[in-house]
């Protein structure tokens, strides 16, 4: 077998693996760093793709912000932090807590990072357990590896930056697109829309790329 050959076979296999893992289907599906008048608070939002649910529990998450890089495990006091099958798990501030009464859907869990995004730049990482990054979405000149392939350019105030469900994104497909490049996979949204366990759940798209190759890509060529 040629040795192109065989890098090609191992990388399929890889991602025959990866595909296997249920956590490998979730996604940061959309971040909003810029909040405007009226608009709900900064948030970090997940979204499941796969057809069982995820324990998130000791998951966590890294920000790069104003205040440097910041990290918060996804811990409740020993319960389980669970993302349902095409659903979505809503994180948002300690302080914003009071600031969340006025909208429909609120955070899941409330952390104690800042989210004070720089507005031209900034990422978000979620890692495993074991520390392993599942999924990161970054914005401007932020540095690696809080983004994947390029960088999105960043969101009008007021607006949130969301993974699109498709090349054609579609609202009721979920937010699972993803080619290894945040340019490519994310879109500015005008409305920011929170959701979280309660919200409907969303079929991802039939036309949604593999993940697996999106990983692949991202794991080996940077694209």
């Amino acid at each position: 077998m040629r040795p192109s050959a065989y890098i090609l076979v191992c990388l399929l296999l890889a991602g025959v693996s990866l595909a296997a893992d249920p956590a490998d289907k979730v996604f940061i599906s959309e971040v909003s760093y810029d909040p405007a008048e009226g608009s709900p608070p900064p948030f970090i939002e997940f979204y499941n793709a796969g057809k069982t649910n995820v324990d998130l529990s000791g998951w966590r998450v890294r920000i790069a912000s104003r205040q440097g890089i910041e990290m918060v495990a996804l811990v409740k006091d020993g319960e389980k932090m669970v993302i349902p099958s095409h659903g979505f798990y809503l994180i948002g501030r300690e302080r914003d807590r009071g600031a969340w009464s006025k909208f429909s859907y609120k955070p899941d869990f409330y952390c104690e990072l800042s989210m004070d995004f720089l507005k031209g730049e900034g990422g978000v990482i979620v890692e495993l357990p074991g520390g392993q990054k599942r999924d990161a979405v970054g914005w401007g000149p932020v540095r690696w590896p809080y983004y994947e392939g390029t960088q999105h350019p960043g969101v009008s105030r007021g607006h949130s930056l969301e993974r699109k469900s498709g090349p054609n994104h579609n609202e009721v497909n979920g937010n699972s697109y993803d080619t290894g490049d945040n340019l490519t996979d994310l879109r500015e949204r005008a409305k920011p829309q929170p959701q979280n366990i309660n919200s409907p759940r969303e079929s991802p798209a039939a036309n949604t790329e593999s993940n697996a190759w999106g990983r692949i890509k991202a794991m080996y060529y940077n694209q």
